[in-house]
């Protein structure tokens, strides 16, 4: 995955991808192995054919999107992992930054946003330390 930017004033896969990357690899996630236009079609009217197109190939050289050849002149596209797997890289990518970068501060921060976003996602967390301890 070539992933090397995580924005701060992003939501979503706007933080790691531009706004037409995100709601490319979106459609592509929720159609099966679209072509181009189909894409286009899928982003409605506001989509322009080439730019779409353009930004697709982006997505296959930085290795996100898979583009096969048809028997016409179309391409299609596939995703190069699942969304819950692309996800799941992100966020350890993310923590692994935050934690290397600054350690038990970066984990306290971790921590503390799972309490104010939900305070349920502590016990997550509780329940996920104590596996990867070994049930203790």
């Amino acid at each position: 995955m070539n992933i090397h930017r995580y924005r701060l004033d992003g939501s979503g896969l706007t933080r790691v991808l531009g706004e037409l990357e995100a709601k490319i690899m979106e459609t592509v996630w929720d159609l099966d192995r679209p072509t181009g236009k189909e894409i286009c079609d899928a982003l409605g009217s506001g989509a322009h054919y080439k730019t779409v197109l353009t930004v697709a190939n982006r997505l296959v050289e930085k290795e996100l999107l898979v583009r096969e050849t048809t028997g016409s002149r179309a391409f299609r596209y596939h995703a190069a992992e699942s969304r819950e797997v692309f996800l799941h890289h992100v966020a350890a990518n993310v923590a692994n930054g935050l934690v290397a970068d600054f350690g038990v501060q970066g984990l306290a921060q971790l921590v503390q946003a799972a309490e104010t976003l939900d305070p349920a996602y502590l016990d997550q967390l509780e329940q996920l330390v104590r596996e990867r301890k070994g049930g203790q």
